[in-house]
């Protein structure tokens, strides 16, 4: 990140705090969803798909899935959900030594006990 977009942060942060408790909270809520739209999308491309070919494992619009990794969409968590399990990953809530807990698309660990041959396609829109 550039030091001005940091310093610029800084100041966001900063404002927020003087606006009070909901301002803030408001604040936390836009990162999480920007977060969360990126690490979609680097998932996505880390699994070599793109979003016509992750949108027929799921079901979801390829255009929806591009307004959800723009950032330009409020997706449910079963939406996000079920995108999630077709890239591979699971959503959970992580509470962190950071100074927010959010919710975070994680990487699956498939131990040998779980269902590694579980398929993702044909996921059902609304799981």
């Amino acid at each position: 990140m550039s030091r001005k977009f940091q310093e610029f942060m800084r100041e966001i942060e900063a404002e927020a705090r003087r606006e009070g408790p909901k301002a803030v909270a408001e604040l936390s809520a836009l990162d999480a969803h920007f977060r969360l739209a990126g690490e979609l999308l680097a998932l996505r491309k880390a699994r070599g798909l793109s979003q016509r070919q992750l949108s027929a494992r799921t079901g979801i619009q390829q255009s929806e899935i591009s307004r959800i990794e723009a950032a330009n969409a409020n997706p449910t968590l079963g939406t996000i959900s079920v995108l999630a399990r077709a890239l591979g990953a699971e959503v959970r809530l992580v509470a962190g030594k950071t100074r927010k807990a959010g919710v975070r698309v994680v990487a699956a660990r498939r131990a040998l006990t779980r269902d590694p041959g579980r398929s993702t396609a044909a996921v059902p829109k609304n799981a």
